[in-house]
């Protein structure tokens, strides 16, 4: 171990401490990061700077603007509503509301899907004499299901496909992670509405929750949805048809349906500044810098070398697992952007070292790092459903640490079977 390894190891560490703690925002804390590597010369201004110029960052900046004219669509709450009323039993309520939330998680960011319908689900449990803790922690997990579905569906897919850019690879195509993420995602759900339903708590909410004051009725049906509702769904379906088919890039798809949004006031500059979460935006970048700092210092390669050692005797599945595992519990106890970017350099530098295709690996992280159900802290979801739905953190464990052995289950079988 060199000098450079060893002070970016440490460095590194005290962030991870530092996320754990809390101490402060997790952007704020990646950029003095960033800014100590910087200072300490481990990383070049040009590589410090790579995040900010990142395409990945860019297009997620662009779906929040995209998501920000969608997230309020009165077809789509109908859609949720629907589907609870009309399930037979609380159980099976549980299903039909996660299909549709999944669904829409996959094109929309998870957060804001989340922060809408976790007040509307919980005055219908209110309603219904239902626990809200019944069907909160199954909303935040169908978000998350939903996210591994397309590339768009959360910032992670599309941090570390513009990871993947930046070395020369061919990134991901819209459908890609569906491979594993839709397999996934249905054992998830059936999980969730079966064995997980069980082990939820039935628990009132130690807190009223208090809706958002932009919240729609649940009266506003699909019959007064006007232009705006039905035209913000045509541009999200034009610019996924468009990237999916590979007419434009995933940028360039997000960067038109954005222009058309604002030039048609569909999305106002306003609203447009509301809708992006500058916070995420500088917490990729930084995360991004802080993972070319790993790589430029070797720490990459460093940490490469024992993990390959550490797995010798199960060869490129074992490494694999040992890859999917570390991500996995880097993204319950820091962010899942971070967890992405500082696996990644360690997984490309992996799959050199014993000749594997990287693609693989690159999946694990993606999945493995939106994985999170086993803690609230790991997942912006998870928290926003914390204290609404009565939660403990030890039922995040009772619920989610199946949940994740499932998923290491499907993706190690699945990754295993199509790249390696």
């Amino acid at each position: 171990m060199t000098i450079e390894i060893g002070i970016v190891l440490t460095i590194v560490l005290l962030m991870l401490l530092c996320l754990i703690k809390e101490i402060a925002r997790p952007d704020i804390i990646l950029s003095v990061t960033l800014l100590i590597l910087l200072f300490l010369g481990v990383v070049e201004p040009a590589g410090a700077l790579n995040g900010f110029m990142n395409e990945g960052m860019w297009t997620v900046g662009l779906l929040f603007i995209v998501a920000g004219a969608v997230q309020q669509n009165q077809l789509l709450h109908s859609m949720v509503l629907k589907g609870l009323g009309t399930g037979k039993g609380p159980r099976r309520s549980v299903m039909q509301m996660m299909f549709p939330i999944a669904s829409l998680s996959a094109f929309l960011n998870n957060t804001p899907i989340v922060v809408i319908f976790a007040p509307i689900i919980r005055r219908w449990c209110e309603r219904k004499g239902i626990a809200p803790s019944k069907f909160l922690m199954p909303l935040s997990f169908a978000a998350i299901f939903g996210g591994t579905l397309t590339l768009i569906g959360t910032s992670t897919n599309l941090i570390v496909h513009g990871f993947m850019l930046d070395r020369g690879l061919e990134g991901f195509s819209m459908f890609q992670l569906a491979i594993v993420g839709l397999p996934a995602c249905l054992i998830g759900i059936i999980y969730m509405s079966t064995f997980g339903y069980k082990l939820l708590p039935n628990r009132q909410a130690e807190l009223s929750y208090a809706a958002p004051a932009n919240e729609p009725k649940a009266a506003n049906t699909a019959k007064k949805a006007g232009f705006e509702s039905y035209f913000s769904i045509i541009v999200l379906v034009s610019m996924v048809l468009m990237a999916a088919f590979e007419v434009l890039s995933m940028f360039e798809a997000a960067l038109a349906a954005s222009a058309v949004l604002i030039l048609t006031r569909v999305v106002t500059l306003t609203k447009m500044v509301r809708s992006v979460q500058f916070e995420v935006l500088l917490l990729i970048a930084a995360a991004i810098g802080i993972g070319t700092a790993m790589e430029q210092s070797g720490t990459a390669s460093y940490l490469a070398e024992h993990l390959v050692s550490l797995s010798s005797g199960w060869g490129v599945v074992g490494a694999l697992i040992v890859i999917f595992l570390l991500t996995s519990i880097f993204t319950e106890v820091i962010t899942n952007n971070a967890a992405a970017v500082l696996m990644f350099p360690v997984a490309f530098a992996t799959a050199q070292q014993l000749g594997a295709d990287p693609t693989g690996f690159f999946v694990a992280i993606a999945i493995a790092a939106s994985a999170s159900f086993a803690t609230p802290i790991g997942y912006q979801t998870n928290l926003i459903i914390y204290r609404p739905g009565g939660y403990r953190f030890t039922d995040y464990i009772k619920v989610g640490m199946p949940l994740n052995v499932l998923y290491l289950v499907v993706t190690v079988g699945i990754v295993s079977f199509v790249w390696l």
